[in-house]
Formats: structure tokens, sequence, C-alpha cells
């Protein structure tokens, strides 16, 4: 199944729902870090793309407009009630182009958070696709990613780096298409030292918003999320209350 509940403890109607878009090369499961600083009343849904690590029954998708029509349909008929979405990475541009597309069809979120990602029209392949899976392994664990050895000859090694390969393929085409500005309310999160996304690139994003949009950073790197986890989540959280509190 696509939709993981990360929360299953959760019994009766949720406070809200939060949909989270993992990075490159991970799954929802990454999330973990997260979990506890989250209200226990909130659904937590993680969305994975197919063919993840150990689903190889599924076919991938080859490119970004296949995986956001793949998360877009998934999504669909189980979303009730107000929702949220946060992506990091690879999930940040996927969840802002799911979010513009649940736009059109007249039900979008009420909130997007987007972390370590430029904005799409500014948008880069993160990580340099010369060179071997492996090659793109090192890469990820240098920014501080997953700790799975790079120069390992384990099958997670071989799996995860086969994954993100997979992962930075399908967006190797990508290309923004201006339309309508966001209406979803927008935040941006980061590391204050992320090279993939610089902190003072991160302000890009209220070009597609159609306006300024609040910028949180903290210290740390590509996945400076999990290093201040509740910091992070306290702010999420508040953002979304904010578009949800009664008038």
């Amino acid at each position: 199944m696509p939709i993981l509940d990360l929360n299953p403890t959760l019994r009766g109607e949720p406070a809200h729902t939060l949909v989270l878009f993992h990075h490159a090369g991970g799954s929802s499961r990454g999330f973990a870090p997260l979990l506890p600083h989250l209200p226990p009343d909130w659904r937590v849904w993680g969305v994975d793309l197919p063919g993840r690590l150990l689903d190889r029954g599924t076919a991938r998708c080859r490119s970004a407009e296949e995986a956001v029509d793949y998360l877009r349909t998934a999504l669909g008929p189980a979303l009730s009630g107000p929702f949220s979405v946060f992506g990091h990475s690879l999930g940040a541009l996927l969840a802002f182009e799911v979010a513009r597309a649940l736009e059109a069809e007249h039900r979008g979120p009420c909130w997007l958070g987007v972390s370590g990602s430029r904005a799409p029209q500014r948008f880069l392949n993160p990580l340099s696709p010369s060179g071997s899976p492996r090659d793109l392994l090192r890469q990820v664990h240098g920014l501080g990613g997953p700790t799975v050895d790079p120069g390992g000859r384990d099958a997670l090694a071989r799996l995860v780096a086969r994954t993100l390969s997979a992962d930075l393929d399908l967006v190797a085409d990508y290309a923004y298409t201006p339309g309508t500005p966001l209406r979803t309310a927008l935040s941006v999160f980061g590391g204050q030292d992320d090279p993939l996304a610089p902190a003072a690139a991160l302000g890009e994003w209220s070009a597609v918003a159609g306006g300024p949009v609040p910028c949180h950073t903290w210290p740390g790197g590509h996945f400076y999320l999990y290093e201040h986890a509740a910091a992070v989540c306290a702010r999420l959280v508040a953002s979304c209350r904010s578009r949800t509190a009664p008038e």
C-alpha cells in the first residue's frame, strides 16, 4: 500500500491529517524521529513512491509527472476533512506539485510545508547524476543522510543505492510549468548550512505563492530536521493550526 499509517494508535476521528512525502532514496519510515513530537490526535500518513526498497514487485515512476499523478491518485479517495502536506528534499518538490494538482480539483490542502529544497522554478537535480548508484549513496552519506555504509557490499546498501538512483532519475528532466499562484498557505523549512538548498535561496519559493512566504531555518545541513525534530515539529504544528483554527 502506498499510504502508511504513521500513528496507528489513533482512535476516532482525527483532529487533523498530516501527509508526509519522503526524500530521494528514503521512505515514509524515515520520518520516525518526528512522530513523537506530533499531536497524538492527528492522523499522520506517509506516502511512498512505488518500488521502494523491499517493494520490488511494483513498477517505479519514470518521471516527476508520473510520480505526481501516482501520489495524487493514491491520496484522493482517502482524504477527508482538513489536511496538510509536508515534504523534504525530493518530497518537497513532489508535495508542491501534488498540492497544485489537488487545488485544480478544488480539494487542496490547508497548508503546505516544503523542506530542504530549492523553489521549483530554480530546481536542480540535488545530487550529481554522474557515477554509479554507490557514488550517489556516498554523496547522501556525506550530507549526513541515512547511515548506510556506501562502501558496503550488504543487501541493504545495494537496495538503498538502487532506490536513490531511480528516484533521482524521475526528476532528471523536471521543468517547472508556470501557472496560477499557489492558494494553499506555504511555509519553507531549511538547514542554515544546507548545500543543496541554501538558506539564502529559500525565499525564492515566494514566486510560486504569489507573495512572501515564511522561511524557518535551523542549524545544520540537508538533514537538519532530524537534529531539531522537536523545534521543527513545533513550527509545523503551529503553522497547520493557524490555518485550521475557527474564525
